[in-house]
């Protein structure tokens, strides 16, 4: 069969980036998928799209072609499994040309294979997103395929505004590469099975730097927005942001007005993000943070506060509202530090629908049935049980009845982990992003009494803590393991013990301490026990939620 193929004109200063590994074709069924898993190797160098929108370099380790994944072991040795449509590989140094996306090689009038002058892959006309007008073929205009206008457009802080590529950006962006009506959200629209968001089709945190377009609900990345005057800020929802391709053009992006409580708020969790810890000094760490990134900010009529006024502000929020924030004082500490109760990104106060408050909950807590809490709310504003879902927030996870007791009676971790060397923001480092996704639980066990008397050395009586439930504990097969977010079931499993013992004294150190939270007074019973092929006893254990004040 003769192939027509169309190859624009190359540029003198080419730069080959690799080309975008989309999802095949339903119509051509399994044999298009086939040909597409031929294309990974393991031991492959390929960039790999991150949760940010941006690619970064990697090695597949791993090929999973039921799941269409690759586990990819990146630069810094962090690793992470990538969908295949999130992989971009070297163009196929075949002969034959093919459509990267259908993996059909006919090319005929009026949809034939275009190559795109950046990385050489082909695309069929009606196959790319937007299609390809048959202009393109008769110019000999330079054309990139929209992978490649992506990769040489968006930056953190915002997409380039200005320039041919940007200008193709913004064309691009006028559609999207796949149908949002088939997407599979969880209850807040915050999550989507498919792993796709933004323009890019990538993957996301909500939770990082994304906003949510207030007609179509979708969430995009910083990096591929074009309309921003100043970086954004972990978690900072305070945007009215419609996209292009709900306003037909140019994005639209409306900064929202922030109160103090709000500041300080956002200012704690993106301490905890960068830092991984807890508690801040609420005047040496987070009027710090606050006043370097003040114009960052954007706080309107609150951005001419003088310098010499903003602290007692932020105080007056951090003491008003004990729902949000806690002080070091409630477990006999410092009382200049404060943290989170629960790390959670403040929400904007025009989000006043019941569906959109009563759904939010974030993606490093696990929802599942509980008891209602006893303790009611004051302020169902600043209510953090009422802001996360309709219930309380229930954590749970398995963890071995020996670090329970080390949990428990180290009543100090949390604070003394203030002193600990901080991990500074380096965006540009894919580990700060690995870490953050996998570094995300929570695990409690439940220990003896004789346990309980012997570790407790200081700080404020303990409310009682309830007994398990027996009838529960006689069924561990009905128990549901969680297994640890952002590492597949089968690299847990390859760790040895010392590395997963690391993995869980990291998250409890660095992320809500189990310590900080018992001697706090929450409440929390064991639902289920389990014992592992190598003899560990392990326990589910179910929060409240809710603190002793």
């Amino acid at each position: 069969m003769n192939v027509s193929v169309h190859h624009k004109a190359p540029s003198h200063r080419q730069v080959k980036i690799p080309s975008t590994l989309a999802k095949a074709s339903s119509k051509n069924g399994p044999h298009s998928a086939a040909k597409l898993a031929s294309r990974f190797e393991e031991g492959q160098d390929v960039l790999a799209r991150w949760s940010d929108g941006l690619f970064y370099l990697g090695t597949i380790a791993k090929i999973n072609k039921h799941k269409h994944r690759c586990f990819v072991v990146f630069e810094d040795r962090s690793k992470s499994w990538v969908l295949w449509k999130d992989i971009q590989t070297g163009a196929s140094g075949g002969g034959e040309m093919v459509c990267s996306i259908c993996q059909e090689e006919s090319s005929e009038a009026p949809n034939e294979i275009v190559i795109c002058d950046k990385c050489g892959q082909g695309y069929h006309q009606l196959c790319h997103t937007p299609t390809i007008d048959s202009d393109v073929i008769a110019s000999d205009d330079k054309w990139l395929c929209r992978q490649c206008v992506f990769a040489t457009t968006t930056k953190r802080g915002g997409a380039l505004k200005k320039g041919p590529n940007a200008k193709a950006l913004q064309e691009m962006k006028q559609s999207l590469p796949y149908s949002l009506e088939d997407l599979v959200w969880d209850q807040g629209h915050k999550t989507n099975i498919q792993q796709c968001y933004c323009y890019c089709g990538g993957p996301g945190d909500w939770y990082l730097k994304m906003l949510q377009c207030s007609r179509c609900k979708q969430w995009f990345h910083e990096a591929c927005i074009q309309c921003f005057q100043k970086p954004m800020l972990f978690g900072d929802r305070f945007y009215l942001f419609i996209c292009s391709v709900c306003n037909s053009g140019p994005e639209y992006l409306k900064r929202l007005p922030l109160q103090w409580v709000d500041v300080a708020h956002l200012s704690l969790y993106n301490l905890s993000v960068i830092h991984k810890k807890k508690y801040f000094d609420s005047e040496l760490e987070l009027m710090a943070y606050i006043n370097e990134n003040w114009d960052r900010l954007q706080l309107g009529d609150l951005g001419d506060t003088p310098k010499s006024e903003r602290y007692e502000s932020i105080l007056e929020a951090l003491n008003s509202n004990h729902t949000m924030f806690m002080s070091g004082k409630e477990i006999k500490k410092k009382k200049h530090l404060f943290g989170l109760r629960i790390r959670f990104p403040p929400a904007p106060r025009n989000t006043d629908s019941r569906a959109e408050r009563e759904a939010e909950k974030a993606s490093h807590e696990i929802k599942i049935k509980g008891r209602k809490s006893s303790k009611p709310i004051p302020d169902p504003r600043y209510g953090f049980l009422q802001d996360c879902c309709p219930q309380i927030l229930i954590l749970c996870c398995f963890i071995s009845s020996l670090e329970l007791f080390d949990c428990h009676s180290n009543s100090t971790s949390d604070v003394e982990s203030i002193g600990a060397t901080s991990t500074a923001e380096t965006t540009s480092s894919v580990s700060m992003q690995s870490r953050t996704r996998t570094g995300c639980l929570w695990p409690i066990t439940q220990p003896s009494q004789k346990g309980r008397r012997q570790g407790r050395r200081r700080g404020r009586p303990r409310r009682a803590l309830q007994p398990p439930n027996p009838e529960v504990l006689r069924e561990p097969e009905t128990a549901v393991p969680c297994q640890l977010p952002g590492l597949h079931t089968d690299i847990v499993h390859s760790l040895d013990q010392d590395s997963q013992l690391s993995h869980l004294k990291s998250s409890i150190t660095s992320y809500f301490g189990a310590a900080g939270r018992m001697a706090c007074g929450e409440k929390y019973r064991v639902l289920a026990r389990r014992v592992t092929l190598d003899g560990k006893v392990q326990y589910l254990v179910e929060w409240e939620g809710v603190t002793a004040s």
